[in-house]
């Protein structure tokens, strides 16, 4: 009984986004005091937890100005650990003006630079 409870009590969005805020002060490079980031989905299933994360730059009144990232978390050791992060889309995913990510890309593997001549 005692390990249910404390698994039940680390599946709450807060926990969730602390981990995630957690992630992206260490990993991302981003000025978090110049966004607003919020949770706005959390969803459970077992040791997995499910979170989509909005960004958007402080004061910026367009809602569509921002962007939106999926992360995947497990439980480890009483704790969120973010274990996948994938783009959910946005409406400005590169900024307006941005080369194609695939310009200079091979057609079959848009990760490897094609071939010089």
């Amino acid at each position: 009984m005692i390990l249910a409870a404390c698994g039940n009590s680390l599946k709450t969005k807060e926990k969730v986004q602390a981990a995630i805020l957690d992630r992206l002060q260490t990993h991302s490079g981003l000025d978090l005091k110049s966004m607003d980031i919020a949770t706005t989905n959390v969803s459970f299933e077992k040791n997995l937890a499910f979170a989509t994360v909005s960004f958007h730059p402080k004061g910026d009144p367009l809602l569509n100005g921002g962007m939106s990232m999926k992360y995947t978390l497990e439980a480890r050791d009483g704790k969120w650990v973010v274990t996948k992060v994938g783009n959910s889309g946005g409406a400005n995913t590169l900024p307006p003006g941005h080369p194609s990510l695939n310009q200079g890309a091979s057609p079959g593997n848009p990760h490897t630079p094609a071939p010089t001549q």
